[in-house]
């Protein structure tokens, strides 16, 4: 007799997931007349990668579909979205309210200038567009029987995918000042124009310090979030499932303001910017809603 198994209703979401954003990646390429190669070749990744995407066989990565939405002329939250409403019946879906950042959470806008040229609303813009994005991409997973997104993937994977988020809508309002990286090169943010310094994106959870591979001297841009509830309660004490970015700080770092260990093994290479080189950075952005300390820090008054 037949074997019959079944399959953790998360990961059979999961699925259906990768169908839905394979099936509409394949019509949007198709309604620009091209080919899987021009896609590839303008995403930067092989055919054959976005063939298996295209027939649900293989999951995109964030990276990947940030890629593919560029290519094929959409913001990433715009592809999510898309993907929502051809996947889930409008009688059904869940819809979340838009997450307006609070008034004066912007902070030292002459430093913002600075450094980048920009104004101060150019950070907490792009943390509003992050919300929207992680919003988006929780009702999909949410509509197609799947638990939100800081529920499905560990923690560490939470911290790049927010990243990677924060990159893409900082890049989207900084008005061709910048234009992201190659993945994995640094610094995370160039000048087109070389008129400006590259800035890296750093980002972690809580009050833990941001941390890479290596000491990375120059200007970084770090953002630590919390996970609260969607009403924006939050407990020290316990974690929701709902990304809130709680604070930004913009500022030069130097090599010696990292740990930096090398431990043979899985830990491998880790550079960690120091509590006190970190708390001496101009504090860019702050909602004290989500504080995980016991009392404010440098910066947050």
């Amino acid at each position: 007799m037949p074997v019959t198994t079944s399959e953790d209703p998360a990961e059979e979401a999961a699925r259906g997931f990768a169908r839905s954003v394979g099936t509409l990646i394949a019509e949007l390429r198709r309604q620009r007349g091209w080919s899987l190669e021009d896609l590839a070749d303008e995403a930067g990744r092989h055919r054959t990668y976005f063939g298996l995407v295209e027939r649900g066989e293989r999951h995109l990565s964030v990276a990947s579909a940030y890629r593919a939405a560029q290519a094929l002329g959409v913001s990433l939250s715009d592809l999510m979205h898309l993907v929502e409403v051809e996947a889930i019946p409008a009688s059904r879906a869940v819809h979340f309210e838009h997450r307006a950042v609070p008034a004066g959470a912007a902070r030292r806008g002459d430093i913002v200038r600075e450094i980048t040229g920009l104004d101060e609303t150019w950070v907490p813009e792009a943390i509003e567009a992050t919300h929207r994005t992680v919003d988006r991409i929780d009702e999909q997973l949410i509509n197609t029987g799947s638990p939100p997104l800081a529920e499905v993937v560990e923690l560490a994977n939470l911290s790049a995918i927010i990243g990677n988020l924060l990159r893409e809508a900082l890049v989207r309002g900084s008005n061709g000042r910048y234009k992201s990286n190659e993945p994995h090169t640094y610094p995370d943010l160039v000048s087109p124009s070389g008129e400006l310094k590259g800035l890296e994106i750093k980002i972690a959870l809580e009050s833990n310090q941001p941390k890479g591979h290596l000491p990375k001297p120059g200007p970084h841009l770090t953002f630590r979030y919390v996970l609260a509830d969607r009403a924006g309660s939050y407990s020290r004490q316990e974690r929701g499932n709902v990304v809130w970015v709680w604070e930004a700080r913009l500022g030069e770092l130097l090599t010696e303001d990292f740990n930096f260990s090398n431990t043979p093994g899985d830990s491998g290479k880790t550079a960690t910017i120091k509590a006190k080189s970190l708390d001496r950075l101009p504090c860019v952005y702050f909602d004290n809603r989500f504080l995980p300390y016991a009392k404010p820090r440098p910066g947050h008054d």
